[in-house]
């Protein structure tokens, strides 16, 4: 790797700096080539605050922090080779809030940014330049507000927030990568860059895990993998998202369709074969005369009877919801997005 700007240091600096933050050009060729703003505008990627929180913000794992004891163990993510012998495959996924979550066939990871395994960036960037001192010792954080210094106990400043939510991720991947063959898998996946040397990843790893060991971690990194599934029931049990959960499992109408047809087909097949059985036993002369079978036998044909229609009755009213939220959903997306292009387009006419 370019030793000019690889290092296998994390060690923060404290000379001070403006915030929000200057964009610097000697990051530039690190970052993205665009970015995604909250209005959904894509924009050419600036060394803020609210880049950093964006790339490295996990908001929404943060707000279910106390339920996350369902959805996953206080451990350090497993390695790469244990998650291919789990038949895992490894999805890309840029959302830091995704990184590390999983279902039974994929567990989604972010890519380490470049600027990550730059020790100018961590001291430049991600470094406390406020002398808070809260990734130390935790006793509270001095923030700047309008060239006045403010205490504020228990709240780390923003370059501390990234910089746990930076730290914390760097260690997962210590943990993701551990064996060599472990960066093989990394690099076929396009996780870390190509030009990565396993000397110089045994020298971040060094580096990060003492570090680790002297600043505070963002609390999402006290578990490691996550069930996509879980969280998917947390945000809707907790009412944060009771349509979508966490992540929307239905890529299209008929995805849903699919999915709840073969759960219909299976209670079919489950009740076809209870009933045989059922008619096999009514034949035989000991099952003929027993009044607790025939009780059985009744109340289960029933049974089999209504829980199809009751079933489609419960998907039916299910996928009507799901409906009339999207419809709304879209045509609210529809009114914003209009009138943010319709400024934009008087905007560029005057």
């Amino acid at each position: 790797m370019n030793s000019s700007r690889q290092h296998s240091g994390f060690d923060e600096a404290t000379a001070d700096v403006e915030a929000p933050l200057k964009s610097v050009t000697s990051f530039d060729s690190l970052l993205p080539a665009s970015r995604r703003t909250t209005d959904d505008e894509i924009v050419s990627p600036a060394l803020t605050i609210e880049f950093l929180q964006q790339e490295l913000g996990v908001k929404k794992l943060n707000d279910i922090h106390d339920w996350l004891w369902l959805a996953g163990r206080p451990m350090p993510p497993r390695p790469l080779y244990y998650q291919k012998a789990q038949q895992r495959n490894i999805t890309i996924h840029e959302s830091m809030d995704l990184h590390l979550v999983w279902d039974y066939k994929r567990i989604f990871l972010k890519p380490i940014p470049r600027y990550l395994l730059d020790q100018q960036f961590w001291q430049e960037i991600l470094s406390c330049k406020e002398g808070c001192g809260y990734t130390s010792n935790g006793q509270g954080s001095l923030h700047s507000q309008n060239g006045a210094q403010k205490r504020v106990n228990n709240v780390p400043c923003e370059r501390c927030t990234s910089h746990q939510c930076a730290l914390g991720f760097m260690l997962s991947y210590a943990s993701l990568i551990s064996y060599e063959h472990d960066l093989r898998i990394a690099k076929d996946a396009d996780l870390v860059p190509s030009e990565l040397t396993w000397q110089e990843w045994r020298s971040h790893v060094r580096q990060l895990i003492s570090l680790g060991k002297r600043r505070k971690v963002n609390k999402r990194y006290i578990f490691g993998e996550l069930r996509l599934g879980r969280l998917n029931k947390i945000y809707r049990y907790t009412l944060r998202s009771p349509v979508r959960g966490y992540l929307y499992g239905y890529s299209s109408y008929a995805h849903f369709w699919q999915e709840n047809l073969v759960r219909i087909a299976s209670l079919f097949a489950y009740l076809a074969l209870v009933l045989t059985a059922m008619q096999v036993g009514l034949a035989t002369n000991r099952l003929q005369g027993s009044h607790a079978f025939q009780q059985a036998s009744y109340g289960f044909t029933v049974f089999s009877i209504i829980a199809p229609l009751g079933f489609v009755g419960l998907v039916v009213p299910i996928f009507l919801v799901i409906l009339l939220f999207n419809l709304d959903a879209t045509l609210r997306y529809w009114k914003k997005r209009r009138g943010a292009i319709d400024r934009s387009m008087a905007s560029n006419a005057a």
